[in-house]
């Protein structure tokens, strides 16, 4: 049997260039969601937080800065803390499973990507305020972000590829 000799490391095992590209669209795609759901946030602390209310859309919009200690549309206001690490868990989970996503379909990709993206932005909110920041209100749903929304058509556009898939299996 042979030895290295000292000092000598072998180099990592490198990823297929198709892997890295599938990996880069999950990435790129969580890191857009992730940038618009903080500058809209920023925004929206700046110029919401004094108790304006901007009207859109012939008022059925309203632009309304809130604080939801809660989950996504302010649901289980007093279990903040237990959010922080579902989302970690799911950004983790999604993160760890890149070569199975990257063999996967485009808009499963995407969708993790949406996902991710509004899981870690909501989660930054928590880690670094206590709350979230909301300001999105349509006046029959509760208030939301950018984050919320990103999670939402992530997990629809799952469920369409779902449906999509097993129509065609028949």
């Amino acid at each position: 049997m042979r030895s290295e000799p000292a000092g000598k490391l072998e180099a990592p095992a490198r990823a297929a260039p198709g892997v890295v590209r599938a990996y880069a669209q999950l990435v790129g795609v969580a890191l857009a969601v992730f940038l618009a759901d903080q500058i809209s946030k920023r925004a929206a602390e700046l110029s919401l937080s004094g108790g304006q209310i901007i009207r859109l859309v012939g008022g059925a919009v309203l632009l309304d800065y809130t604080r939801n200690t809660g989950a996504a549309f302010g649901v289980f206001k007093s279990a903040g803390g237990a959010f922080v690490l579902i989302a970690a868990g799911v950004s983790l989970a999604i993160l760890g499973s890149y070569r199975l996503l990257a063999r996967s379909q485009a808009g499963v990709r995407v969708a993790s990507g949406l996902i991710l993206g509004g899981a870690v932005g909501n989660m930054l909110d928590r880690l670094r305020l206590g709350y979230v920041v909301d300001f999105i209100d349509l006046r029959w749903w509760p208030v939301f972000n950018l984050a919320d929304s990103a999670i939402v058509l992530g997990v629809g556009l799952f469920v369409a590829i779902s449906l999509r898939d097993s129509l065609a299996q028949r």
